[in-house]
């Protein structure tokens, strides 16, 4: 009834990376002066780091069976293309900041954590780096949308519904009302399914 427990430790390190993500765009990297430019190499450090927690995700999903959840076909296909779509924004937000880095003249290349110098993006196209830059910039405030949107599904998931959604995302062991709950369910699955035998 929960997510394997690798599924889960990547959620939540996908929700500490953003955050620390978010925290440094919009912190210490709209300051005066080269403010950007020297928080330039933790941000893009941070934003690798989350590029390998979603494809480790994504890979990882697609060996794990999903947690049974009582929903209508139509809840569940929106909630897995909620998911994607939000999967699609990050990547987008990844790969076109990637695009639209370009170091100022003078300056040695920014270098993720500190080691490894990070490689230019390849030319596409007529576009400059400047055009990637200003889409990776809108595509931020659509990822917040979104992410914002799936915080309040949780929140409602968690107080309003109490339907247990929450619970699949966390660690510890299943407290006593949780089996409890399950248990009502397959006995009622149970019933019904026995009802519509002929």
């Amino acid at each position: 009834m929960r997510w394997h427990f690798g599924i889960r430790l990547l959620h939540w390190l996908t929700v500490i990376a953003l955050a620390a993500q978010i925290a440094v765009a919009f912190g210490p990297m709209n300051g005066p002066g080269m403010a950007a430019m020297n928080w330039l190499p933790l941000h893009m450090s941070i934003g690798v780091t989350i590029l390998v927690i979603i494809v480790l995700r994504l890979c990882w999903r697609i060996f794990t069976q999903a947690p049974v959840r009582h929903a209508s076909r139509f809840v569940r296909f929106a909630t897995s293309f909620f998911h994607m779509f939000l999967y699609v924004v990050i990547l987008a937000v990844l790969i076109t900041g990637w695009l639209g880095y370009r170091p100022m003249p003078f300056m040695p290349p920014a270098r993720l954590f500190a080691t490894l110098p990070v490689p230019l993006a390849p030319s596409v196209g007529a576009l400059p780096a400047r055009a990637f830059a200003f889409v990776h910039a809108k595509l931020v405030w659509i990822m917040l949308g979104f992410v914002g949107v799936h915080i309040l599904a949780a929140f409602v998931h968690f107080i309003l519904l109490r339907d247990g959604v929450m619970r699949t995302m966390f660690f510890g062991r299943p407290d006593t009302a949780s089996r409890q709950e399950n248990a009502q369910l397959a006995v009622s699955d149970e019933a019904g399914s026995s009802r519509n035998r002929p």
